[in-house]
């Protein structure tokens, strides 16, 4: 039947015709070579046909499709050495060279049968090649008898073959030959065509990737996104089973890089971070990154040369071996190698590797990998440039911080030795003024009561006098009417008491001053800390009114290494300024609280044991205007003559300076206050546990800004 269609040349042309159509009907490459095998198949009724590329330089076949009749027969798609192809290996080499296949319309043929059996004709139009062994098998893969193979010529000189396989003997006939010959020429056509638009394609794409690689580079210098966003397109675009990236790390540069993995369905990439190592693999095959070997025989040869590495089949690689055990566990059959360098250095290495089947690394292939890896480099370049930079803006910021805060210590450190000077100058005359007015204050506050005591029977006299003698003469009379006697017997003890009490006034300041120069001469001892809390307030007891609620929360009994008339100096002054803060009206309500808590803690840095005084009130507060200068010496915000100024800034040096403590406050108006009071429960060097908050001007010369900024403070201060 089909040898009358082809006999016909009306039936012949239409015949080929509708092949041709169908081949033709699309321009994708893998489809034009399936239906030419299909339809050639089904048109001589083969028991298998195929389609392979043949490859001079390796010495190799790829068949890419086939078409078999029956389901169990064992498939030859894959890579072949021209050794398994019998007496082909060299008929297909000399046939080659001699004949030029394309030019002349040859082909190879083997009948199964005598020389004689073999049309003339048929040897001629062949170009003379007959198979030597004619009952031999051309292939040693199979069991065929009778073969047809008809050479093809691809867009880029690449060679290949449509090859029709039968079991049993069969007579070509030169009809068949003449039309397989002409498929042949069509199919040559719809291949160019197909490989033009898969060029095409392809340029496309990798224009495509290279442009959208930019633009990751231009929106992002993170060089994880750069990585994810490129591997990802790469790993689609050369439909790959593996890719992997090996950044080869530089000694100034440290890229922490995540360890994640993806447990999506079978038809998605499973993509792994680990330090220095990115892979993204296609299911079933599991990721290989705790296997690979970075100092791997592949790896090291591109990192020693710097130079492309494309293997068909690694088995045939004399660097890697047919037992490695890296490949072998990862099941990778063909590797693309690639640098990722620009002219400086080797920034890393581009893996492509394919599991599923050996793969030919086409030119376009090679091509779209070394574009990506060059854009790649360029990439992570721009994004090492613009760490470093990041990294020396960080270093700058933070040294022109460090120079700022350096400026502004020494300014600070000037300022403090000029106020420690002026506070010395001052003390020492404070010192001298104080013991100068001491004694004759002291004279006068002494002598006062026995003042008191005269006048007091200076004045029954008188009263006695007018009652025993009510008529005085009138010159006693004129005399008592000129001093105003009634007047001065009311009015002078009036002015006693008013010299008592300013002597008492002079005799306290004369006191805080001599406590406030000689704070440091005193003698450190073991001290109960409760039983000087309970101390201070029995010794503020006539000031508690009735109306303010004590409340103590004591932890386990603390004793403590201390100076203890100064601590209870401290702990009295911050218990004055509370209770004092409670006498005001409450406008809101709330009750009159003074609340006393204590507690143990230990220092996270050093291991020292320490001990917390809280002093809290539900008292007026402190305006915030003020906070910034309650520590400081002689500043008060009680009116003129009820304050010294020179509570807190006792406190402030007897808890800190002696004791190497801590003294702060929170407040806010109308909401009460809360000092905190930290001293070390053993002594120890003078270097306190950090940097203290609060200290008063002249003393503390960082005070007046942290104090104002974390707004706390305490309440009226004496």
């Amino acid at each position: 039947m089909l040898i009358r269609k082809l006999r016909s040349p009306k039936r012949q042309a239409a015949l080929l015709r509708r092949i041709v159509d169908r081949i033709r009907n699309s321009l994708e490459l893998s489809v034009v070579l399936q239906t030419a095998v299909d339809e050639v198949a089904s048109l001589l009724n083969l028991e298998r046909c195929l389609f392979f590329w043949y490859f001079p330089d390796r010495s190799q076949i790829q068949v890419v499709y086939e078409r078999l009749c029956e389901s169990n027969s064992p498939s030859y798609l894959g890579a072949h050495s021209l050794s398994e192809l019998g007496i082909l290996d060299s008929s297909i080499q000399s046939g080659l060279v001699q004949s030029g296949l394309t030019q002349t319309g040859g082909g190879m043929i083997n009948a199964g049968n005598p020389p004689h059996a073999q049309d003339d004709r048929t040897t001629h139009l062949l170009g003379g090649w007959q198979n030597r062994e004619l009952h031999s098998n051309i292939f040693k893969l199979s069991s065929t008898r009778a073969n047809l193979l008809m050479p093809v010529k691809g867009k880029d000189g690449s060679i290949g073959y449509i090859a029709c396989l039968g079991n049993r003997p069969r007579h070509w006939s030169l009809s068949e030959v003449e039309f397989m010959q002409a498929i042949a020429q069509h199919l040559e056509i719809a291949i160019c065509q197909a490989q033009l638009y898969e060029q095409t394609r392809k340029q496309a794409q990798q224009e495509q990737l290279i442009n959208q690689i930019t633009t990751l580079t231009r929106q992002s210098f993170n060089l994880n996104t750069i990585l994810t966003e490129v591997i990802a397109q790469l790993f689609r675009a050369l439909e790959v089973d593996r890719c992997l990236v090996h950044l080869v790390k530089d000694p100034d540069q440290d890229l922490a890089l995540c360890e994640t993995a993806s447990d999506e369905l079978v038809d998605f990439p499973i993509c792994v971070w680990r330090q220095h190592l990115y892979e993204v693999c296609r299911p079933p095959f599991m990721p290989s990154v705790d296997t690979f070997d970075t100092a791997g025989p592949i790896t090291a040869w591109v990192i020693q040369h710097r130079q492309q590495v494309s293997i068909d089949d690694i088995t045939q690689d004399p660097r890697i071996g047919c037992n490695n055990p890296e490949y072998e566990v990862a099941r990778i059959q063909s590797s693309l190698v690639i640098p990722v360098q620009t002219a400086a250095r080797l920034h890393g290495i581009l893996y492509l590797n394919q599991c599923s089947y050996t793969r030919h690394w086409s030119k376009d292939d090679r091509k779209l990998a070394q574009a990506v890896a060059d854009q790649l480099a360029i990439s992570i370049h721009q994004a090492h440039l613009y760490a470093q930079q990041q990294q020396q803006a960080i270093a700058s910021a933070a040294q022109a911080q460090h120079l700022a805060e350096t400026l502004e210590h020494l300014q600070q450190t000037q300022a403090q030795l000029v106020r420690s000077e002026k506070l010395s100058s001052l003390g020492q005359l404070v010192a001298g003024l104080a013991h100068e007015i001491n004694n004759p204050i002291s004279f006068i506050y002494g002598n006062i009561p026995y003042v008191e005591h005269y006048m007091e029977d200076l004045v029954g006299l008188m009263q006695y006098y007018q009652e025993r003698f009510p008529q005085i003469t009138e010159e006693c009379q004129a005399q008592a009417q000129a001093v105003d006697l009634d007047f001065v017997m009311q009015d002078l003890p009036r002015t006693l008491h008013s010299l008592k009490t300013g002597a008492a006034r002079i005799r306290e300041i004369v006191q805080s001053l001599r406590s406030f120069i000689y704070l440091d001469q005193a003698q450190r001892r073991s001290i109960d800390l409760h039983e000087a809390l309970e101390k201070a307030l029995t010794l503020l007891h006539p000031q508690i009114s009735p109306e303010i609620q004590i409340v103590q929360h004591y932890g386990e009994p603390i004793t403590i290494e201390a100076y203890p008339k100064l601590l209870h100096q401290g702990i009295v002054n911050l218990l004055t300024n509370a209770i004092e803060a409670l006498h005001p009206v409450n406008a809101a309500g709330y009750p009159k609280t003074l609340t006393l808590t204590t507690a143990t803690f230990s220092d996270l840095k050093t291991a020292e044991s320490w001990v917390k005084i809280t002093i809290a009130d539900t008292g007026c507060g402190i305006p915030l205007k003020v906070q910034s200068k309650i520590f400081d010496p002689f500043f008060t915000t009680k009116e003129v003559g009820q304050g010294t100024g020179l509570g807190l800034a006792i406190t402030y040096h007897a808890i800190v300076n002696q004791h190497q403590g801590h003294l702060s406050f929170q407040s806010q108006p109308n909401q009460g206050s809360e000092f905190v009071v930290e001293i070390p429960v053993q002594p120890s060097n003078p270097q306190t546990r950090h940097q203290n908050s609060f200290a008063p001007e002249g003393i503390y010369l960082s005070l007046g800004k942290q104090a104002v900024s974390s707004q706390s403070g305490s309440t009226q201060t004496e």
